[in-house]
């Protein structure tokens, strides 16, 4: 099975994916964006969520989700620090004397972590083993419509200290001023996740973990995005730029084989995903989930969950 999210937000006044501080001037990650003015495409510069950002507040919420099911995370990934057995120093923790052989290699890690399992990795030695992720995630970019409407402002603001003369050194002022860019958009992202993937080997080896295990831990990966989305717990500086809005919209679809959402920049995007599920499932008879709502986030991911417990899948 696979599952597809579509999710627009409304951030007013976010810091939430932050590029570089000159100075006492800290800027918002801006991409180069296609807009069509005048009947003409033309390239502008809009503010922007990596996908990474939102990956590692997925791959965090999933910690917190596996430790809650009793399923194993690994002493980094416990930490928030998604090293991801990358060489020999990080995966001794999980398995010392090293094998030679790669599968052996992908199933103690698979079976040491479930973040490792769910979200890849990379060992970078002698055999080198890869395993892609199980979910991806876009950048979050606003939407075609308001796209020239998405703005990223500095705001002002300061530190101060009282200082006594004989305590204050050179041209240290009681007072330090510094700017955020804070950024205003209407934002659209994708979420994708192969459940398939979960608990299997990626070289061929079959099922890693027992089959009770990869339903829990494919409960644990929904759960996880349920989480996430709910709480808006991504990005960065939400401890004092917590961004005023939250999800206006967001579609689920849940199929046999991979199959993505249309993407929600567009402003048509629900209807051309249920005219391309209709085809899907004329051209090849399969069954697929589908529901959209601009009420109640929750409630549409909780459907889904449902859908995938009825097919046994969780």
């Amino acid at each position: 099975m696979f599952l597809s999210v579509g999710v627009r937000f409304e951030a007013n006044v976010e810091a939430l994916n932050m590029v570089e501080t000159a100075g006492n001037y800290t800027k918002h990650r801006r991409v180069p964006y296609l807009v069509e003015e005048d009947g003409k495409l033309k390239t502008v510069y809009v503010p922007a969520i990596s996908g990474e950002s939102l990956a590692h507040a997925y791959q965090w919420s999933l910690v917190k989700e596996a430790l809650g099911m009793n399923l194993p995370v690994c002493e980094d990934c416990a930490k928030g620090e998604f090293f991801k057995s990358m060489n020999k120093a990080h995966l001794k923790k999980k398995i010392d004397p090293i094998p030679d052989d790669s599968k052996k290699i992908e199933a103690t890690i698979i079976k040491s972590c479930v973040i490792e399992d769910v979200g890849g990795f990379l060992y970078a030695e002698k055999p080198p083993v890869r395993r892609s992720s199980a979910f991806q995630v876009s950048y979050a970019l606003p939407i075609k419509s308001m796209a020239l409407f998405a703005t990223a402002e500095p705001q002002l603001h300061a530190r101060h200290a009282q200082m006594d003369a004989k305590g204050k050194k050179g041209n240290v002022s009681e007072q330090m001023i510094y700017y955020v860019e804070t950024g205003t958009a209407l934002y659209g992202f994708t979420f994708n996740l192969d459940l398939d993937a979960i608990g299997v080997s990626s070289l061929g080896a079959g099922p890693i973990v027992p089959e009770e295990e990869i339903r829990a831990r494919r409960e644990a990966s929904l759960k996880a995005l349920f989480r996430m989305l709910s709480s808006a717990q991504f990005g960065a500086k939400l401890s004092r730029f917590f961004p005023v809005g939250g999800i206006t919209e967001l579609t689920v679809v849940v199929t046999e084989h991979p199959f993505v959402v249309t993407s929600p920049i567009y402003d048509s995007y629900i209807e051309r995903t249920k005219k391309r599920l209709e085809v899907i499932k004329e051209a090849f008879r399969e069954e697929y989930f589908f529901d959209s709502t601009n009420e109640v986030p929750e409630e549409v991911l909780r459907k889904a969950i449902e859908y995938l417990k009825e097919k046994g899948y969780v």
